[in-house]
């Protein structure tokens, strides 16, 4: 079948297992060891049929769980909720029982030491609060299925590291991608080394397009399913742009650790269904539910998200704190170290294609003034490692902080350690480090929340007690104003007009005012049309002629700042002009300092290479 060609000629190098030493009869078998297979039968149903052979588990009573929520996603699903018709198949004169607990958990009484169990799984595309990339998704009029792994396979309590194989039977036609070992002469058939493993990588079915291309001999895939099929040319591109961010972290990490690796990209437009976006991450894999703005905006709009999604390979996937890994499925994780897995992994999402210019400056500087101004001269309301321990039960629009602080709180944490050592150590030394003595893959251990700090002081030497107390454990405003020209950056400030105005023939309508505006103590009222400006009893300039937006006319006074501005306005039929008061300053963004000089400069090059 077509998929299998593409797995083979992909995913090297193959495990060399016969048949019968994989499949072996229940009379045959030695080692416990759990073999599902996975179809489709009927795609109109959506719904797998799911069967599982157990080998050598030897109990009185088997309990058997089914995943309640998946790592990364980070929300309860209760996933056996989905699942019916489980029972005891094959042999009939098995007398194991089947008992249901509850949702997650059944208890099989007197297993023999060969036991099959068959199940239907429902696809659950939409949930509440819970993402489309963590769940599971059959679509017959597309051609389309996916499955987080969690979403299909359950596990015997007790048994979660023994060895775990999948045959997966897509519908005629249709296309397989999976990131796990595939096993030679066993046609869809893959192996992985733990139910951990089998779990961690999503499987896809249907008739996407698909790319490939090699990384140091490593292969990778890159799999489109789109409103409509991509060009060669732009497949290409999401391709080349997919591989640039590999080349990236690899030379950062000084590896690449796997063998293979597949990127699942989904493109769609936004509807009543789908109304959020994002990625999940995997060891071996990514999954991508992206918006759908036509083929030319593809490779921009993904560069950054791929970023984010691959650095997570190493954080969280291999360096972690004890509470992500290896996982309790049937509890959520307890963990305020989200900040650093999730907030320090969109910093360098961010930072190192601006360092190594794959990206256009102004996007980076656009990303992190917003942020910046968010959190400009502003107490936060709660810590961020409160967040990260609340996250499972927040609203998604909660969450949102975790990507808006946390780069923020990278940058600074970077610029700090960067400031104490002279720039002659970075946050760079601390993720490297954490992967030579933390990774999972290097032989290291896991660490707890409270290590994270008094880890990267040592990997770095210095003392960050106070930033974690103020800006990570505490709610203290950032010191943007003293910080960021120390490291070759200048704040922006413009004055905070306040009024929202429209364009109407005869100028500027205003139809709303801030209580705390320049405008409002000008003088200027609601319905006011603002149709003239003087700067030092100049000519007079229609705002008609200022090339300029209304809503960006802060920006332009902000250039005649230290002159006396005066605004005409019309007001019931009659002209007046109201000298502009500028009491009021917003930040407006953060920009490269062209003054910069010594330190600054050399902190700001070698962070964002400019």
């Amino acid at each position: 079948m077509k998929h299998i060609t593409l797995i083979q000629s992909l995913f090297y190098p193959l495990i060399f297992l016969t048949c019968t030493l994989l499949f072996s009869s229940k009379g045959l078998a030695q080692e416990p060891r759990i073999h599902y297979s996975v179809s489709i039968p009927d795609p109109e149903s959506e719904s797998f049929h799911v069967t599982a052979d157990i080998y050598d588990i030897a109990l009185d009573t088997m309990i058997f769980h089914f995943p309640i929520w998946a790592p990364g996603a980070y929300d309860v699903v209760n996933y056996g909720a989905f699942v019916s018709n489980l029972s005891v198949g094959g042999d009939e004169e098995n007398s194991a029982q089947i008992v249901e607990v509850d949702s997650s958990t059944y208890q099989i009484i007197n297993p023999p030491r060969y036991l099959q169990l068959v199940y239907r799984v429902q696809d659950i595309e939409n949930l509440d609060n819970s993402a489309w990339f963590g769940l599971s998704d059959i679509e017959d009029t597309s051609g389309i299925a996916f499955a987080n792994g969690p979403a299909l396979f359950g596990y015997p309590k007790g048994y979660k590291e023994i060895p775990y194989t999948v045959t997966y039977t897509p519908p005629p036609g249709w296309n397989l991608a999976v990131a796990l070992d595939p096993i030679q002469g066993t046609e869809g058939t893959f192996s992985a080394r733990n139910y951990d493993e089998l779990v961690d990588a999503p499987v896809q079915m249907g008739k996407f397009q698909q790319w490939e291309f090699k990384v140091d001999g490593i292969p990778h895939m890159i799999t489109v399913t789109a409103p409509q099929r991509l060009s060669e040319e732009a497949g290409q591109e999401l391709a080349k742009t997919t591989e640039d961010v590999v080349k990236l972290y690899s030379q950062f990490f000084g590896e690449m650790p796997y063998d293979r690796y597949l990127f699942q990209y989904y493109f769609t437009k936004a509807n009543d269904e789908v109304q959020s976006f994002g990625a999940l991450e995997h060891a071996n894999s990514s999954t991508y539910l992206m918006p759908w703005v036509g083929e030319q905006s593809i490779s921009n709009i993904m560069q950054p998200i791929i970023s984010h999604e691959y650095w997570h390979l190493w954080s969280p996937k291999l360096i972690h704190v004890d509470e992500l890994g290896p996982f309790d499925y049937q509890n959520l994780p307890a963990t305020e170290s989200l900040w650093f897995h999730e907030g320090l992994t969109e910093y360098y999402a961010r930072v190192l294609l601006q360092r190594h210019r794959l990206r256009d400056p102004r996007d980076f500087f656009t990303t992190f003034s917003s942020h910046i101004a968010d959190l400009y001269n502003v107490e936060q309301p709660e810590p961020i490692t409160t967040l990260s321990r609340e996250l499972p039960w927040r609203p998604i629009k909660e969450i949102y902080a975790l990507y808006t602080k946390g780069p923020v709180l990278g940058l600074m944490l970077d610029a700090e350690i960067r400031l104490q050592t002279g720039n002659k150590k970075s946050l760079d030394d601390a993720m490297r480090h954490f992967n030579r003595e933390y990774g999972d893959h290097t032989g290291g251990k896991n660490f707890d929340d409270d290590d994270i700090i008094p880890i990267i002081e040592n990997a770095t030497g210095t003392d960050l007690a106070g930033f974690y107390t103020n800006y990570i454990a505490g709610t203290k405003s950032f010191p943007f104003d003293e910080m960021l020209p120390k490291i070759g950056l200048e704040g922006v400030q413009i004055p905070f007009f306040g009024a929202r105005m429209t364009n109407i023939r005869a100028g500027w309508r205003v139809r709303i005012l801030d209580d705390h505006g320049c405008a409002l103590r000008s003088g200027l009222q609601k319905n006011d049309t603002l149709v003239a400006v003087e700067v030092d009893r100049g000519d007079r300039q229609p705002v008609k002629s200022l090339d300029v937006k209304p809503a960006y006319f802060a920006v332009w006074i902000a250039q005649f700042a230290d002159k006396e501005i005066t605004l005409v306005i019309r007001r019931g039929g009659e002209e007046i002009e109201l000298p502009l008061d500028i009491a009021f300053w917003q930040f407006a963004g953060v920009i490269p300092d062209p003054k910069a000089t010594g330190m600054a400069l050399e902190i700001r090059q070698s962070m964002l290479g400019l």
